[in-house]
């Protein structure tokens, strides 16, 4: 059995008999990295290959797809197609930095601009752009493509802590293949942040607080939701403190509280420089609701726990509420059955605070399927890896939704 105890860091014992699998037999002749490794390789082949089709097929015919952002894609091949929608703003941070001033509509709205892309992936791109003298977006694509493998990884290594060597191979293999799994190689930064963020979850798990501190401070200027590995910490502090205090030393306590204080302070930061570097006071969150606008049809004040009741009332009227209050329940309902309490205090912990994050700031919308990446532990459960028929539904059906995220995100509207 797997020890649940709060902080314990054990390797989960699975028994023999449900572990029958040609993938983990075949893993196991190679060093547990290599595994991973071999099946992210695959998973980049697959995705290379799907979207070297939609880039011929875009590029046969370049008006009509990606509101005419392939045409500039086009015109620079196959790295360029890589490195459209949200990518030109990295490539945009990445060349030229951020605007000092913040261009204004006629009607006084902030218009789409940088400082919604935050600078960790792009700053990377650049100094390894300007040390070998390659072009911007092919060094974005390899960025990308490196911190996908190192995100499969970190999944692999605190998965296999809490479920065992089985569920964490088929966890990692759905992940590498899921629906979105084509981000991983191409010019944003979603690999970066998912392997910081793993990281910090590991951090967590092993009780490395100087680590953790790293991690969620490189992931909250890498993307938003870095928020969520101090909650996260904050829930596995308490959890520890209330049940089992003997165990969690008065030095411990002192060094978990300061990391998650500074991967607090750290999440919320970059509008501080935003404000500081235009003059503008809200320039980060006007920015960021420049992009409400294009689905609301206006720009709403901001109000936390908001974003999702707006969305729903848009579309569905007033019943879109009841809809919304229904997903919440089934979500808390869900966090509660036993295949996911075997997932472990630490990734729960995480995957509450991460989905809390995206209800309270996020309005839902077309980029959302990339932004639940980070909720990939939830297919690492008994109830997937354990039965071969599931598996291979949940793999083939991952397979088949990335082409279609590629047909109707990357070629024909943003991610």
């Amino acid at each position: 059995m797997l020890d649940s105890s709060p902080g314990v860091v054990t390797t989960a014992v699975v028994d023999p008999a449900r572990s029958t699998s040609r993938l983990l037999t075949a893993a196991q002749r190679l060093p547990w990295w290599g595994s991973v490794l071999v099946i992210y390789g695959l998973s980049r082949v697959f995705s290379t290959i799907l979207l070297f089709g939609m880039y011929r097929i875009a590029a046969m015919n370049p008006g009509r797809w990606a509101n005419g952002y392939i045409d500039e894609g086009s015109t620079k091949g196959f790295v360029g197609f890589l490195n459209v929608w949200d990518a030109r703003f990295y490539t945009q941070v990445a060349e030229h930095g951020y605007p000092t001033t913040l261009a204004m509509t006629s009607s006084g709205v902030v218009e789409k601009n940088a400082w919604a892309f935050l600078p960790a992936f792009p700053w990377t791109v650049r100094i390894l752009a300007q040390l070998t003298g390659w072009e911007t977006g092919f060094v974005a694509v390899g960025v990308a493509t490196v911190f996908g493998a190192l995100a499969a990884l970190m999944l692999y290594r605190f998965l296999r802590l809490r479920v065992g060597e089985l569920s964490a191979l088929w966890g990692t293999t759905f992940f590498c293949f899921g629906a979105m799994a084509f981000l991983l190689e191409v010019g944003y930064a979603e690999s970066m942040v998912l392997f910081l963020l793993f990281a910090g979850l590991l951090a967590i798990m092993e009780r490395r607080y100087v680590l953790l501190t790293v991690c969620g401070v490189a992931a909250s200027f890498t993307k938003p939701g870095a928020l969520a590995l101090a909650l996260a910490l904050g829930i596995v502090v308490v959890q520890r403190y209330w049940k089992d205090r003997d165990d969690f030393p008065k030095a411990e306590r002192v060094q978990a509280v300061v990391a998650g204080l500074v991967v607090a302070a750290a999440g919320f930061a970059w509008p501080l420089i935003a404000a500081a570097a235009t003059g503008h006071p809200g320039a980060y969150l006007q920015t960021e609701m420049v992009w409400w606008h294009d689905v609301l049809g206006y720009t709403p004040k901001f109000i936390p726990l908001e974003p999702w009741f707006l969305m729903a009332v848009r579309y569905l009227g007033y019943a879109g509420i009841l809809v919304v209050l229904a997903i919440v329940v089934l979500f808390v309902w869900g966090m509660r059955k036993p295949s996911l309490r075997r997932l472990g205090i630490e990734t729960r912990a995480f995957v509450i605070a991460y989905a809390l994050y995206l209800f309270a700031v996020f309005l839902p919308q077309e980029s959302i399927p990339r932004l639940i990446m980070p909720l990939a532990p939830l297919v690492a459960v008994d109830s997937f890896t354990h039965r071969p028929m599931i598996r291979r539904l949940a793999l083939f059906s991952g397979m088949a939704l990335q082409v279609t995220c590629v047909v109707t995100l990357w070629l024909a509207g943003p991610p």
